[in-house]
């Protein structure tokens, strides 16, 4: 029985597969708080600070407190838009290499990988910013925080996105 398929065009078709699965598994998912994607979760994202911002009115910050949250605030919203100017570039760049015959998989996946360990660092960042407004809260206003990252996990949970196994 004769092969359908040539070596060669096998060969293209793995590189391909390979390279979108990297793009798709180097892109943020829905549950990065610091790295939006395009569509549905940017519109997360919008719909999450308003909630922040309703979090942020209900806990009545001091000014000690409210220097921190504005802190936070801004270097989020920075490290997202600058993160996904990355990432957009990236895309743009992967394509390219990959749409050159004889493209390095290795050196792609790594420029990938590096990316995605950049973005993490950010994401924790991030997150220790948070924290350091977290730790400022007197226990009523870690209260209310406890009270509203529950519902918002809740919510979550309701609408399907359960985490990181979620497939």
């Amino acid at each position: 029985m004769k092969n359908r398929f040539s070596p060669r065009l096998l060969v293209a078709a793995v590189s391909l597969s390979l390279g979108l699965a990297a793009t798709a598994f180097a892109m943020p998912r829905d549950g990065d708080s610091c790295t939006p994607g395009a569509g549905m979760h940017e519109q997360r994202m919008d719909h999450g600070m308003k909630g922040m911002s309703r979090l942020h009115d209900d806990l009545k910050l001091d000014a000690k407190q409210e220097a921190l949250w504005q802190n936070a605030e801004k270097a989020t919203k920075d490290n997202m838009s600058s993160l996904h100017e990355r990432f957009q570039k990236q895309r743009e760049e992967t394509q390219a290499m990959l749409n050159q015959p004889g493209a390095d998989l290795r050196a792609v996946l790594k420029r990938m990988d590096d990316l995605k360990a950049e973005g993490q660092k950010q994401h924790e960042a991030n997150r220790d910013r948070w924290l350091t407004v977290y730790d400022a809260l007197d226990a009523g206003q870690k209260e209310k925080a406890r009270l509203f990252f529950k519902a918002m996990l809740e919510h979550n949970d309701h609408h399907g996105k359960r985490g990181p196994g979620r497939g």
